[in-house]
């Protein structure tokens, strides 16, 4: 566990496990590292680097009003170089596939493969610009309550619960409102035809509201892209079907050595 210096007045908190090849948990808006608690195992067969978002858990807060995702993905950029690190494999959860998207766009010849749980490549459907909205609409309102709500959705015994309703109270509340705009409005559909690298798309079969993103990146990226549907499961992977989860991102990750 350490704490990243990237400038004298900016710091990004991460928490690093394991050698191997490096793979980097981007966590969605209001939420930080301990949503990725149960992938911490796979530190035993790779690097597993988790990070908060600027402004989330201990990371410091800059341009709250003004960054876009691809500061986000420089800001990710930047821990690379302050590990040492040339290329990743980077795993975004939901609205964490945005910033992923984003720096694998900015960054592809950094990009070792890329993994998308429940991600989208743009916010098209009603369901998920509803979701997106009352988020929005929340955060800025009422962040204690979407705070509750996010805690008790992501996690699976009450000492997990507590534990990030009290982590996720140091969020700053611009910077969580921003976090959903910005991801709200990118698309990079038109873009994801250019990937090259190996790419991991998860997708829960009862989360049927993301069905249209998984359909819509399987007509766009190249054939050598793998697409796992967990069964029994909602959107929530990395938390409520952590096992599942993390046999596909093992088999992946080794897969690239």
């Amino acid at each position: 566990m350490a704490l990243a210096g990237l400038t004298t007045e900016f710091q990004i908190y991460y928490e690093k496990l394991g050698t191997g090849t490096p793979i980097v948990f981007l966590h969605p808006p209001g939420m930080s590292h301990l949503v990725f608690t149960y992938q911490k195992s796979l530190s035993l067969t790779c690097q597993t680097i988790f990070p908060d978002i600027r402004g989330h858990g201990r990371s410091s807060v800059k341009d709250p009003n003004t960054f876009t995702l691809y500061d986000l993905a420089d800001d990710l950029a930047s821990l690379l170089d302050h590990l040492l690190i040339d290329q990743a494999v980077i795993c975004g959860y939901s609205s964490g596939g945005s910033i992923a998207q984003a720096f694998v766009l900015k960054y592809p010849e950094r990009t070792k493969g890329l993994v998308l749980s429940g991600g989208f490549s743009e916010v098209s459907t009603f369901l998920l610009k509803k979701q997106f909205q009352s988020g929005i609409r929340l955060a800025k309102s009422t962040p204690a309550l979407l705070n509750q709500l996010l805690a008790n959705t992501h996690s699976v015994t009450d000492h997990e619960k507590k534990e990030m309703f009290d982590y996720h109270k140091q969020t700053d509340c611009t910077t969580w409102v921003r976090y959903y705009q910005e991801s709200m409005s990118f698309n990079c559909t038109d873009k994801i035809k250019t990937w090259d690298f190996p790419l991991l798309f998860l997708y829960g079969d009862q989360a049927k509201y993301m069905h249209f993103y998984r359909n819509m990146y399987q007509r766009h990226v190249h054939q050598r892209a793998q697409f796992v549907m967990l069964t029994k499961a909602l959107h929530q992977l990395p938390i409520k079907h952590f096992e599942s989860f993390n046999a596909e991102v093992k088999r992946f990750v080794t897969s690239l050595t």
